[in-house]
């Protein structure tokens, strides 16, 4: 059931109950602590029951229950605000990285947000750039920022921001190798089914072969 159902049920449920009150009005007229009661308990069965057939829809879509797809939306809407404080920092310090590494691990980073945003079961995938890589990745650029926009600076601070510059680069590979785990069930998947087809032709091919023989 799509966002779109769901609102549909809702919908059908109070049209239900704005009917049911128009009948038990016309019913029991004056009576209308009773036919309060009435629609009040139609309405609160009908509304759960919506809400249960909305929750086993997004389970059926995302196989996901609804307090761990809450939790995956949480996490994806923190690491999407990080993503840009990194992009903006990125943005305003051209000497922190080239313009190909920047570009590089900011697609990295985006990427794997992208993916896990249209397919939210795979957040357990990544958990590891979720919580802890890409949370270094904007400390370390945030702080390497911060050194170097300082008027003055003594021979530990270069050295500091010589490492970072290091660090970052590294870090950088590490968010790379956390795509490749990502993508590591669509090259699975796809193997997997390049292998059903190939089967698939040379039963065709041979089944040709043999009808061309008897021929």
């Amino acid at each position: 059931m799509t966002t779109f159902k769901k609102i549909m049920a809702f919908t059908g449920s109070i049209f239900i109950v704005i009917v049911l009150f128009g009948i038990l009005s016309a019913i029991l007229k004056s009576s209308w602590l009773l036919i309060g009661l009435i629609t009040i308990a139609v309405a609160s069965i009908l509304f759960f029951f919506s809400a249960k057939a909305g929750d086993q829809a997004l389970t059926e879509k995302t196989g996901l229950t609804k307090k761990e797809f809450k939790y995956i939306r949480t996490n994806l809407e923190e690491a999407r605000l990080k993503i840009m404080r990194l992009q903006k920092i990125m943005a305003t310090n051209k000497g922190l990285y080239s313009f190909q590494e920047r570009n590089k691990t900011l697609q990295l980073a985006k990427r794997i947000y992208g993916i896990v945003k249209d397919e939210p079961k795979r957040f357990y995938e990544a958990e590891d750039f979720f919580f802890s890589h890409l949370d270094s990745l904007v400390e370390l650029t945030e702080k390497y920022a911060f050194l170097e926009s300082q008027p003055v600076k003594d021979k530990k601070i270069y050295q500091t921001l010589s490492d970072t510059r290091s660090l970052l680069n590294d870090l950088s590979r590490v968010i790379e190798k956390d795509l490749f785990t990502l993508l590591n069930q669509d090259v699975n998947s796809l193997s997997f089914e390049l292998e059903v087809a190939k089967n698939s032709i040379s039963k065709q091919k041979q089944k040709f072969e043999r009808s061309s023989k008897h021929e």
